[in-house]
């Protein structure tokens, strides 16, 4: 298992939930400190030079019998090369956590000169790593339909990711002071396209007066959002909080979530604020619908529509009843369909699938 650095607790949770009979792994895609290649792209050279020497002596000692990562850039070049060195064919499977191709040119296009120049050389790692990929799993329907443009010939499988119910379904021994009715909102503000939707919906908190909207989070564009609902008497701007015990204890001081974005390839957090039984209502984009039952667990809406957006939140608000059946349905839909068991599951059967496909030797004692 390669992992992103700064996702390497994925990885860990991953590896906690897989069956016994699985050895495996995890390694980060950049050893030590050499993470700081994202915040300064002059690095990039010499630290992915020295990683790729990494990896390569990691896969040599353990001998994996396939490659599992979720930073399918030069990590799977390794995988390939390790494939040539063994004589034998080791299967990678990339996991996509998001539309990569959307995030990274909103990201290049405000970046430093530096960066802008190393851009076309991330691009090309990306997407020849995924070429190398021998199935790619994306988190959504959503993504897929977009993988599967780009790479019609590649074999795909959603793999959400999943989520602990354990660190959300626990007793909440105090909440904030928050001024009810309260609606609450996690998001972080590092990509553009994202933070847009939550720009938008700044109309909808000016209509709706007599409701506090508590908004949490940071991130590169967290002045633009402040900027954006200076002056608004009902919003009320939170900064970071722990994870997860300070988002939980959000989740739960307040009535209604909202997620409002413009782009979501697959959102946890609309995840966790059900799994604290709080009724959702979020922006109709990418693969939120996927995790929304509608008029079930919440609602989804287009983003713009500011009279549905009051409609629905203003419902939830004004009826307590509502609110419970909502939330309570919310935690039964996480728990049967996202829970980090069944997604481990699922991910051990590709696994098998993958090795069972052709004439990849392994010993079905010690899948790797």
């Amino acid at each position: 298992m390669i992992g992103f650095p700064q996702k390497m607790y994925l990885n860990r949770t991953i590896a906690k939930h897989l069956p016994d009979d699985i050895s495996l792994k995890a390694v980060s895609a950049l050893p030590g400190d050499r993470a700081r290649v994202f915040a300064d792209a002059g690095y990039a050279v010499r630290t992915i030079g020295l990683a790729l020497k990494a990896l390569i002596s990691e896969l040599i000692e353990f001998k994996p019998d396939i490659v599992f990562t979720d930073y399918p850039a030069y990590p799977a070049w390794c995988a390939k090369l390790y494939s040539l060195l063994r004589l034998h064919h080791v299967p990678v499977v990339a996991w996509l956590l998001g539309d990569w191709w959307t995030e990274h040119h909103a990201l290049v296009s405000t970046a430093r000169f530096r960066r802008k120049l190393f851009s076309p050389l991330n691009m090309f790692g990306w997407s020849t790593g995924l070429k190398f990929a021998d199935r790619i799993l994306p988190v959504s329907n959503w993504l897929k339909r977009i993988v599967d443009h780009r790479f019609p010939n590649k074999t795909t499988t959603v793999l959400p990711r999943g989520i602990d119910p354990e660190a959300w379904v626990v007793e909440e021994n105090s909440q904030y002071a928050f001024e009810r009715p309260a609606v609450g909102i996690v998001q972080d503000n590092y990509v553009f396209p994202k933070v847009k939707g939550l720009l938008e919906f700044s109309s909808v908190v000016r209509k709706m007066r007599d409701i506090n909207f508590y908004i949490a989070g940071g991130g590169t564009y967290t002045p633009l959002v402040e900027k954006e609902y200076s002056g608004l008497p009902n919003a009320h701007m939170i900064g970071r909080l722990s994870y997860p015990e300070g988002v939980r204890r959000f989740y739960r001081s307040t009535d209604v979530y909202v997620l409002a974005s413009g782009l979501e390839s697959a959102s946890n957090t609309v995840l966790e604020a059900s799994l604290c039984e709080r009724p959702v209502v979020a922006s109709r984009v990418g693969g939120v619908p996927e995790r929304v039952l509608e008029a079930q667990t919440g609602w989804t809406v287009p983003n713009g529509e500011i009279n549905t957006w009051i409609g629905r939140i203003g419902e939830l608000v004004e009826d307590e009843n509502l609110r419970r059946r909502i939330g309570s349905n919310g935690r039964r839909f996480v728990l049967d369909n996202f829970s980090w068991n069944i997604m481990a599951s699922r991910l051990a059967s590709i696994f098998r699938e993958e090795l069972a496909l052709g004439s990849h030797s392994y010993s079905p004692d010690r899948i790797q």
